[in-house]
């Protein structure tokens, strides 16, 4: 294969508009509420009516911010206090038929805001939508069968709850204070939320973490909950972290888990997931065909028995409203609710008394606008969490490192290359002081707007605290790097890398293996298979997060600084204001002049 990178250029077609950025997260947001629903048929005498509230993805997101309106440019959207008084709204209408359902990662690549106090506030504010009628969690009950609970807030935990190990998510769920001492100013009581993972075990003992389901009892018929975390966990964490636990398929458990609920009479069943679907993204009226459904979720609902009624999905960010069939009985009505606390779902069931099974379901996604609705009355007992979360970290969140002239985007992870991603590679790379940078885009959080860029603002962006690995590499390590970026199985599109020092065009029509075709590095010559180069990325990857095995050949690993420190440094050294863009430093191969 010919490195080199000036011979293709030519067969490079000339660049085309910036991307639309804000067009996909309108239009879903103009079709979200739009229902979907499935009906048993015939009629059911005195059904019992039960509604659901759907959140997921809220990663101590908590201040309303200002996005893209579908039609009057500019709006206030989500902020915990804002969706706190939707849901408030909502469970105001009927609260005894009324369930809060979280799928996952409610903390995790947390805003600065959550994150430096250990997510003590957004643990908070849960306790505080969950009200009164939920009790604290308790450890003993990890290994105990499902029963039936009096609070009407249930949640299932997500893959970034355990971004600091097991021992600190027990310390979140039970209580204690953390080592530095920082948190809401008091000892920390613990969650009352019930939290269900009925895939997640103990690796010494098989014992689980935590329960695999509970029982929510109304007007005597009794609505089972069971909860699971994405199996892929260990691979989109430091692998250390979580060495203590095994996560499992969740298909066999949650076929279990159904069963014993059903003998235990819950014969409606509802499923947390923190799992979803990459497509569709809009509202589907009818039941899906085979194939149509894309993303892991779509491989563990094939594996179901059936018996799933509802699932309220998470981790992908997608608006999800589409009913798949299962292997037998009803299509299972599935749904997720965007992330950051933008959206929530709104589910109506009706049960049949008499059976407990759902004869009728309907699904709508709704938007968090603070200027209208309930959103212009933030409930207050959240928003003074959230005040109190903010004067805590006011002096951290405001130190200033420099100006960002526009908006700099981090875009999609499908994207070859994105303005912020270069920055950030860009930052390691000289932070490091390495031939070669390379940067997850899942790593990088939140967009930078116009204006100062301050410590909170550049914490949001990299929340993780991820901490930079330079080691040597032959070309042909990097390029086997770059390869994996396009392997079978690791996603339905491509997650490119962010990369520094390098300027590569790849050819999607190539077989796996082969579609890297022409690479250069910073001084022009093409990268050498043979010479050794010294590259930096973040201990995540390194260590396999994502999938990217191939940066275990890497030789001499010396730990840095954090992925933060190196970006902080960076921009206050650079020219301000700050105007990065995208470049070019990668393309894909086309014929077309």
């Amino acid at each position: 294969m010919a490195l080199g990178l000036a011979a293709m250029l030519a067969a490079l077609a000339a660049a085309g508009g910036a991307r639309a950025y804000e067009d996909g997260e309108v239009l879903q947001r103009r079709l979200g509420e739009a229902a979907v629903g499935w009906h048993a048929g015939g009629a059911v005498a005195d059904p019992v009516h039960v509604r659901l509230l759907g959140v997921n993805d809220l990663h101590g997101q908590l201040e309303t911010r200002i996005r893209a309106g579908s039609t009057d440019g500019s709006r206030p959207l989500g902020g915990a206090a804002v969706l706190a008084s939707y849901l408030d709204a909502e469970r105001e209408q009927d609260p005894l038929h009324t369930l809060t359902l979280i799928a996952g990662d409610s903390t995790g690549a947390s805003s600065l805001l959550s994150g430096l106090l250990h997510d003590e506030p957004t643990l908070a504010i849960l306790n505080a939508i969950a009200g009164r009628d939920c009790p604290p969690l308790r450890r003993e009950d990890a290994a105990a069968a499902p029963a039936v609970t009096r609070c009407r807030t249930i949640a299932a935990i997500g893959n970034h709850e355990f971004d600091h190990g097991p021992e600190e998510l027990e310390r979140q769920l039970y209580g204690g204070q953390h080592a530095d001492g920082m948190g809401l100013g008091r000892h920390w009581a613990g969650s009352h939320v019930p939290t269900l993972a009925s895939n997640v075990l103990w690796r010494d003992g098989e014992q689980p973490f935590l329960p695999a389901a509970a029982i929510v009892e109304i007007d005597r018929v009794r609505i089972g909950i069971i909860g699971a975390v994405t199996a892929d966990t260990p691979s989109l964490l430091s692998a250390a972290r979580v060495s203590a636990l095994r996560f499992d398929a969740e298909a066999p458990h949650i076929n279990a888990a159904v069963k014993q609920l059903r003998a235990l009479g819950a014969h409606t069943i509802v499923l947390l997931i923190h799992e979803g679907l990459l497509a569709p993204i809009t509202p589907v009226p009818a039941p899906l065909a085979p194939g149509q459904a894309q993303g892991r979720l779509a491989q563990v609902l094939a594996e179901l028995d059936g018996g799933v009624d509802v699932v309220v999905a998470g981790h992908t960010h997608q608006l999800n409203n589409v009913l798949v069939p299962l292997r037998a009985g009803p299509p299972a009505l599935v749904v997720q609710a965007r992330s950051y606390a933008t959206a929530y779902s709104v589910i109506d069931i009706d049960i049949d008394r008499r059976t407990g099974a759902v004869t009728d379901k309907s699904a709508r996604i709704m938007s968090t606008w603070a200027d209208e609705g309930p959103g212009r009355s933030p409930d207050r007992a959240t928003a003074r969490i959230v005040a109190t979360a903010a004067r805590a970290t006011r002096t951290v969140r405001e130190q200033p490192f420099g100006v960002a002239a526009s908006a700099i985007r981090r875009g999609a992870a499908s994207d070859a290359e994105t303005a912020l991603g270069n920055l950030v590679a860009d930052a390691h790379r000289a932070a490091s002081g390495a031939q070669i940078a390379f940067m997850n885009a899942a790593g990088i959080r939140n967009d930078l707007e116009a204006g100062p860029l301050t410590h909170g603002v550049l914490y949001d962006a990299l929340p993780f605290g991820n901490q930079l690995i330079r080691m040597s590499m032959t070309g042909a390590e990097v390029l086997a790097v770059l390869e994996q970026q396009f392997e079978a199985g690791r996603a339905a599109l491509p997650a490119f890398l962010r990369v520094s020092g390098l300027r590569y065009v790849y050819d999607l029509s190539r077989p796996s293996g082969s579609r890297i075709i022409a690479v250069d590095v910073a001084d022009g010559s093409a990268l050498d298979p043979a010479r050794r180069y010294t590259v930096v990325a973040n201990d995540y990857i390194v260590g396999g997060g994502d999938h990217y095995t191939s940066f275990a050949a890497g030789h001499d690993p010396t730990a840095l600084m954090t992925d933060l420190e190196a970006l902080e440094t960076y921009i206050a050294q650079a020219p301000q204001p700050l105007a990065p863009r995208v470049d070019g430093r990668v393309r894909a191969f086309s014929t077309s002049r």
